[in-house]
């Protein structure tokens, strides 16, 4: 029996264990690469289903070695992915034009990938010479390639009318009747033209961890089509575009001589999304990553629920405060837009936050701390962390800071600053624990509203740490 989604996992078998990765977006193809290539499968499908359950718009996993003399992809389930490998390219040679090659699961050769000049991503595509490799199904096209196969279905009349879900049974119902179930990957392209241009809605099933995604972009797909084309046509064809789901383009090269097939090649647009942590403590996962994008933050805040998030800690003891969700969501914003900006994340939500900004922009703070303006310039102040109540205790708050830190280190940083509630006794702990001392005669006090509706006064105390 296949599933539709991941597994249900909340947790990896290996304890105490974390993996740093990257979202790429690449065509809209959301991919996550984890950093170090993993060569148990078992290891990878768990750390590939936990992935996939917090972040609701990757669509497959891959475990990367960036190390451009040798640069290795392994896709969690052993395929090959066109798209994951444009991305991996691109991290490679951190967006700049360049080219490297790259042995890819899958695939028994290293192929072409790198940037070009203007910016886009892409990858030599593991095509067979051999035409036979493309055989007849009626009107349609069974394409053989290495690590996948595609069946590309120009009857999209049939799906018409149908729901998303419909349309992957119906897909999946097609890989069982033609048996392609038994290679490692296959999808099914419903390909349509649409006047002078090309459009596909990919389904592909990936065997060996078990998966089945209307995908948003397909690089394999997209060659795969591209093959068909240039048969049909009898001679190369050269950056055609194949409009995928997300209404972007994906851009295929085939060398045919009539004979035979030379060499492929997809090349698109492609944007990192996150960076961040997979975090395995005490059987519990969560990612830990830096807000950079607008609307990152913005999903944060409704469906993420980070808004009322903060609110339910700060209305607790010992601040009791209330605040808006304008007021609120006007701090992240500043975070986001003028320091670091932390989210700790499950399935289920944000469940964590840390934030820092420099120094010179919070002038009340570096005024009553006594820092004069010529000597703000490499300090910074930690601005904000909270933990969801039930998540406490798992080292979560310290992950956040110790992170936040880093950051700060990796822009020049050279002083932290930060200031508690006197009788935060748990954060006061955890600074202490962190190296943080107390500045010995400047506290403030600050008068908020209260969750009663009363305003009160509370005596905040401040800390420094040198990095």
């Amino acid at each position: 029996m296949y599933k539709e989604y991941p597994a249900n996992k909340e947790a990896l078998k290996n304890p105490d264990t974390s993996y740093s990765f990257t979202v790429m977006r690449p065509g809209g193809n959301d991919t996550a690469l984890v950093m170090g290539v993993i060569r148990s499968g078992a290891m990878r499908k768990e750390i590939n289903d936990v992935l996939l359950g917090i972040y609701k718009n990757v669509e497959q996993v891959g475990f990367v070695n960036l190390d451009p003399i040798s640069p290795e992809l392994m896709m969690a389930g052993g395929e090959f992915c066109g798209n994951a490998t444009r991305s991996t390219a691109w991290l490679v040679l951190d967006g700049h034009p360049g080219e490297v090659n790259i042995k890819v699961s899958g695939v028994k050769g290293k192929l072409r990938a790198g940037v070009t000049p203007n910016g886009e991503a892409f990858a030599q595509m593991p095509i067979y010479a051999d035409t036979s490799r493309i055989t007849k199904d009626g009107d349609n096209r069974i394409v053989e390639m290495e690590g996948i196969t595609q069946y590309i279905n120009f009857n999209t009349k049939e799906i018409e009318g149908l729901s998303l879900d419909e349309i992957k049974q119906k897909a999946m119902a097609l890989i069982r009747a033609k048996n392609l179930d038994r290679f490692p990957a296959a999808g099914v392209m419903y390909s349509k033209k649409e006047g002078s241009n090309w459009r596909i809605m990919p389904i592909v099933y990936v065997k060996e961890v078990d998966t089945l995604f209307a995908e948003t972009a397909c690089g394999s797909g997209t060659t795969a089509l591209g093959l068909v084309l240039a048969q049909q046509k009898g001679e190369s064809i050269k950056d055609v575009p194949i409009v995928q789901p997300t209404d972007l383009p994906i851009k295929v090269s085939v060398k045919f001589d009539g004979i035979s097939f030379g060499y492929a090649q997809i090349s698109g647009p492609v944007e990192k999304l996150v960076e961040g942590t997979l975090i395995q403590k005490e059987e519990f996962p969560y990612v830990v990553e830096q807000v950079t994008h607008p609307k990152d933050l913005e999903s944060a805040l409704g469906k993420g629920g980070l808004t009322s998030l903060y609110k339910d800690i700060f209305a607790e003891a010992p601040y009791f405060e209330s605040f808006t969700d304008a007021a609120v969501n006007g701090f992240f914003e500043d975070y986001r837009r003028d320091g670091i900006l932390l989210l700790a994340s499950n399935r289920d939500g944000v469940i964590g936050f840390g934030a820092a900004v420099p120094l010179k922009s919070v002038p009340d703070i570096a005024e009553k701390m006594g820092i004069p303006p010529e000597y703000r310039g490499n300090r910074w102040y930690i601005a904000d962390l909270g933990v969801k109540r039930e998540f406490r205790r798992r080292d979560i708050g310290k992950k956040l800071t110790t992170d936040t830190i880093r950051g700060i280190q990796a822009l020049g940083g050279k002083v932290v600053d930060l200031r508690t509630s006197v009788n935060n006794v748990i954060a006061l702990s955890l600074y202490r624990q962190l190296g943080f001392m107390p500045i010995p005669g400047v506290t403030q006090e600050v008068t908020g509203e209260r969750i009663s509706g009363v305003p009160k006064t509370d005596t905040r105390m401040f800390l420094s740490k040198n990095l």
